[in-house]
């Protein structure tokens, strides 16, 4: 086997199209994703697994990040993944999983545990902000049940834990922000809504101004906790200050087509698992590998700038915008993107005479 090119590869894997859940504001539902098969087999699931270690051998660990749709509802195909996978060795696939956490067992808490599991909770305020919008099917509220599962799941596992919240119309980031620090939870991030502009939950023309300035806050914030030594609690900026620190610019938004691939239900293999399969479906897990790895690159090449991208101030650190995320959300993730790419270079800049403390963000610290 070749030397790994790569440390990491991201898989994002749609186990389910259903959910337990109605937010009202699921970009997943409104786009029309959840099209086609709703639920991986077994079978299925030990199959990418072993097509995803045959096509990558230039990537040292790949992680499955299981997606949906509510993954936890197709325990079936989860567990089928997880013990395949680690039949591959210890090393070899990591676990994470997106997750409305209103669903709690015994037999889940122990998967999360054999996994491993690095788990994004979905988390948007206190009750009353919280159940506004991510209510059942039958309209029941669903707080009480998540903070159920983050305290069954920080007392009964060691699995790392990322609180996400959504930030919408009446409820701004620095709120959010402040209530997910009260949590028990190892790293926080609270993003704008993403949907169409217009939509009752959209940000209003006040509201994504107050949303820039409560993004300088947090790059404050991190700048604070650096120099204290202290590994910051929101790590949106982390990853383009180090590359900043490497000087190497960003060629592509992410590794979609790459080191990235989405995988739906019935196995379709995609560059993102957010994109439309009728339109990227690059192949199918019982392909030859080399027949998706090939289309991925292929895909990848044929990616064409926008041309205010080229102009723009903050390409090298960009790479051109998310795809998937600019057909729903516009000019607005450009402009939260762009904002977040210039707070980076701040908080750079701040540490222009001690880089070495920007290691931190790496989980580099120094006695």
């Amino acid at each position: 086997m070749p030397e790994p090119e790569h440390w990491r590869a991201e898989i994002l894997v749609a186990t389910t199209w259903e959910c337990n859940l109605r937010c009202t504001y699921c970009f997943v539902q409104e786009s029309g994703l959840s099209k086609g098969d709703v639920r991986m087999s077994p079978g299925t699931a030990v199959r990418l697994v072993d097509a995803l270690d045959e096509g990558l051998p230039h990537v040292e660990t790949i992680c499955l990040h299981l997606y949906g749709g509510e993954p936890l509802t197709n325990l079936p195909a989860m567990e089928a993944m997880v013990h395949r996978a680690l039949e591959k060795g210890p090393a070899r696939f990591s676990f994470s999983i997106t997750t409305n956490g209103t669903i709690l067992s015994p037999q889940v808490i122990d998967l999360l545990q054999a996994g491993k599991f690095k788990v994004v909770l979905s988390i948007d305020g206190p009750a009353e902000v919280h159940d506004r919008c991510r209510r059942t099917h039958a309209g029941a509220p669903t707080h009480e049940r998540v903070m159920q599962f983050l305290h069954t799941l920080r007392a009964q596992t060691d699995c790392w834990l990322r609180g996400s919240s959504v930030v919408r119309s009446g409820w701004r980031l620095s709120e959010a922000t402040e209530y997910l620090n009260t949590l028990p939870i190892d790293v926080i991030k609270a993003q704008a809504v993403r949907g169409a502009a217009g939509s009752p939950l959209a940000l209003s023309s006040v509201e994504k101004e107050a949303y820039l300035e409560d993004l300088q806050a947090i790059g404050h914030q991190v700048i604070t906790d650096l120099e204290a030594g202290h590994l910051p609690r929101d790590d949106r900026f982390s990853s383009r200050a180090l590359q900043l620190l490497k000087g190497v610019p960003r060629e592509f938004f992410c590794g979609a087509g790459n080191t990235g691939f989405g995988i739906t239900p019935s196995g379709d293999v995609l560059p993102c698992i957010l994109l439309d399969a009728s339109i990227h479906r690059l192949g199918h897990i019982e392909d030859a590998p080399q027949t998706w790895i090939k289309a991925g690159q292929q895909w990848r090449a044929s990616r064409s700038r926008r041309p205010e991208c080229k102009e723009c101030d903050e390409l090298f650190l960009c790479g051109g915008g998310c795809p998937a995320m600019l057909s729903v959300c516009a000019e607005d993730e450009c402009d939260f993107t762009r904002k977040e790419c210039q707070v980076a270079r701040s908080i750079f800049a701040h540490f222009h005479t001690n880089q070495d403390a920007l290691l931190t963000m790496a989980g580099i610290t120094w006695e």
